[in-house]
């Protein structure tokens, strides 16, 4: 029987890796705020399941707000509810496939240069998103007028804190 026993005391004793990482401006402003470092990264795994999570929902509220209208028996529309987020994910795939064709286009063009398609897909979908947030704040409905502005606000403080990063000099 043969027993692995990681070494951690190399590993704690380690200050660079204690530097947190951050995708977006606005956490790597707010923890360089409080005093402490942090570094940019191109994957942050908590950053990435909330923005995730949440255009996923801003998509899915905006699908919904649509479709619902459209289906006028009850059960038919829990089933428009239930068949909902698996549509809104078919879209998003096919959303991707066009994008990825749309890169390749570009390339070819010589009017993209990017290794990965992740910057083009990151535009794509955040102005789609903030469309739809836009969209939100003429709704009638206050929770989603929240959720508009709620999504507005975060992208704007984002971008204000790109812009603090660039004044600043801050990698």
């Amino acid at each position: 029987m043969v027993f692995v026993s990681p070494d951690f005391s190399r590993a704690m004793k380690d200050t660079k890796g204690s530097e947190r990482g951050y995708a977006f401006a606005l956490p790597r402003l707010i923890v360089r705020l409080t005093g402490r470092t942090a570094r940019r990264a191109e994957l942050s795994r908590w950053e990435a399941y909330g923005t995730g999570i949440l255009v996923f929902g801003v998509s899915c509220v905006f699908a919904a707000r649509l479709l619902l209208p459209l289906v006028r028996l009850g059960p038919l529309q829990l089933l428009a509810l239930l068949l909902l987020p698996f549509g809104i994910w078919v879209a998003f795939l096919i959303l991707y496939f066009i994008n990825a064709q749309l890169a390749a286009v570009l390339r070819r063009l010589g009017l993209y240069a990017a290794v990965t398609n992740n910057p083009l897909q990151h535009a794509v979908i955040m102005s789609l998103t903030t469309l739809i947030a836009l969209a939100f704040l003429r709704d009638e409905c206050d929770w989603v007028k929240l959720l508009g502005a709620f999504w507005l606000a975060l992208l704007i403080l984002n971008l204000t804190s790109i812009l603090v990063e660039k004044l600043r000099h801050e990698p």
